[in-house]
């Protein structure tokens, strides 16, 4: 009896065993084939040490994560908490930068020579973070840190935006001179600076149109419009209006349409983008704005439509979609490099903003977090829903493309402290997407060089209307190239700072005989300034939707 006992246990044990071993060694090729490639996928990578309110790409594998004064895990060598980070992107560690100016809600934009320029925030501890409202800060590329220029700012900016002109120097406008949950006449700024200023002295220029639009007017839509004559044109939009603005004259010369559907600005948040232009159609510039919401209410639901508006079409109207059919607010869009829009982040309801109250009792006023991205064809304007993350990036989220293709998500923070135990904790996983075209077999390109310059070293120095001359390589008998050039923009609260994608003529293109797989390109660049503005971009060859190894980082200027 023990014997058969004995013999049926063993028995039942080597089934057992085997059983585990046989679900021990199939999940990984079992959930292998449960990943849907063609949605993409999400890891999360590191840690930003402070949390990702605002971001930019400062070098081809390096990002700059900038927070608010609060006390972040990651401190500064003097042991106080960072409030700025440096993130390298292959040890994914972040290093502390020295910021002692409170950088809440600030922005930012590159001046012509490469220069990242940051400014406005909001009031000091008076202990050891003083007011940043008026300061301007500069990030020193040789010492890897920040320059703060206190008291520079001719006036308080708390939600202002930053743009590039073309001619090289940045344009400040709007925000409020102190921190607010909806704007007011009392605190409202209605003007504008430039940096450097052209005279000299930093003064401000009145600008009425941030008066009538009111009080969702905070962090206003920005964008250059492309044009021939010389003009510094700027699309200027916030709550439901739009203008174009001629710098030149300091006069509106087009009023648009107001926008269909809820409000777009801060804190009914939407996000805007400019669609990939082209010179087959002479860069007719279209806006997209999407996302929002109609009532500062936290139990009103989201907007779940887009717009579309061509800028310079006479008695141009607005061409609505239902956004995929998702309301989202606090959206994010962010380019791909084959001219596509991943749409990210936000929530199914309720408005931008801190949460109220403690602990258990915090409520939050935007919830139903959408943790699924849209792709978007700006050409069949078709919307494909994603992987979903498993992270909610509400307020103070960010997304940014990376010169690989893939696209960096960090940040969400609707606290006024450094607070982990709620429902949206301060969050400082950085997570990486990687798109459905990094994912299929078509041969990506490897750009080796740029004008006889091996790429990513250091800036390659390129120039308008130029014909640049590429080497690439890739395993393919039959590619079938595309250009393009990408400004990948200073992003904070859904608003992406002249991000910005230009496709590129691809002149000519024909087999390097001296190396097997490989191929020289000639791509002319841009005419003029008002379609990309000059500085840091990065150029992209793709081979059909597959984009290449990495874009080039290169400084964009008149010759």
């Amino acid at each position: 009896m023990n014997v058969k006992i004995l013999f049926i246990f063993l028995i039942g044990g080597l089934i057992l065993l085997n059983e585990q071993i046989i679900v021990n060694a199939l999940p990984a090729s079992l959930l292998e084939r449960q990943v849907d490639y063609t949605l993409g996928t999400w890891n999360i990578v590191g840690d930003s040490g402070v949390s990702g309110m605002h971001a930019v790409l400062i070098a081809p594998r390096k990002v700059i994560f900038i927070d608010r004064l609060e006390q972040n895990h990651l401190k500064r060598p003097d042991g106080l908490a960072a409030i700025s980070s440096e993130y390298d992107l292959d040890t994914n560690q972040a290093r502390p930068l020295t910021v002692y100016t409170n950088t809440f809600c600030s922005a930012g934009s590159f001046l012509a020579n490469g220069t990242l320029i940051e400014a406005g925030g909001s009031g000091g501890d008076k202990i050891n973070y003083r007011d940043g409202l008026q300061t301007l800060r500069i990030y020193d590329q040789n010492i890897g840190d920040w320059i703060e220029l206190e008291g520079i700012l001719p006036s308080n900016r708390w939600y202002p935006t930053m743009i590039t002109l073309p001619n090289g120097n940045i344009m400040i406008i709007g925000g409020s001179t102190g921190s607010t949950g909806v704007n007011k006449p009392e605190i409202n700024n209605p003007t504008f600076t430039i940096y450097p200023p052209p005279n000299g002295v930093m003064q401000d220029y009145n600008l009425d149109f941030l008066t009538t639009t009111l009080p969702y007017n905070l962090y206003p839509m920005v964008h250059l419009i492309p044009n021939y004559e010389g003009k510094t044109l700027i699309f200027i939009f916030a709550s439901q209006q739009g203008i174009a603005y001629d710098l030149g004259t300091g006069q509106i010369v087009t009023t648009y349409p107001n926008l269909p559907g809820g409000f777009r600005s801060y804190p009914l948040t939407g996000t805007s983008i400019m669609l990939p232009l082209s010179p087959t159609d002479n860069y007719n510039p279209t806006i997209m704005i999407c996302g929002g919401n109609k009532a500062q209410e936290i139990t009103s639901i989201s907007e779940a439509n887009c717009g579309r508006l061509e800028l310079t079409t006479a008695n141009a109207a607005w061409e609505m979609d239902n956004f995929g059919g998702t309301p989202r607010v606090m959206p994010d869009a962010t380019y791909l490099v084959d001219g596509s829009i991943l749409f990210v982040n936000g929530g199914g309801s309720g408005f931008a903003g801190l949460h109220k109250g403690k602990g258990a009792n915090s409520l939050f006023v935007a919830n139903d977090p959408v943790l699924f991205p849209y792709l978007y064809d700006p050409f069949a304007k078709t919307y494909k829903a994603l992987a979903s993350s498993t992270i909610p990036r509400m307020y103070h989220s960010v997304s940014t493309l990376l010169p690989d293709g893939t696209v960096l998500i960090a940040g969400s923070n609707p606290s006024n402290e450094v607070t982990l135990d709620i429902k949206f904790p301060t969050e400082y996983r950085v997570e990486i997407y990687t798109p459905p075209y990094l994912y299929t077999n078509t041969p990506r390109p490897n750009i080796i060089s740029l004008q006889s310059l091996p790429i990513n070293q250091q800036r390659i120095k390129v120039f308008y209307d130029q014909t640049i001359t590429l080497v690439v390589q890739i395993k393919s008998t039959d590619p079938s190239l595309k250009a393009a050039i990408i400004h990948h923009g200073f992003v904070t609260h859904s608003t992406n700072m002249n991000q910005r994608y230009v496709y590129l003529e691809i002149e000519n293109f024909f087999i390097d005989t001296s190396t097997a797989d490989q191929y020289i390109v000639n791509v002319k660049l841009p005419p003029n300034p008002t379609i990309i503005a000059p500085g840091p971009h990065y150029i992209y060859v793709f081979n059909y939707d597959s984009p290449c190894v990495s874009g080039v980082d290169v400084l964009l200027n008149a010759q």
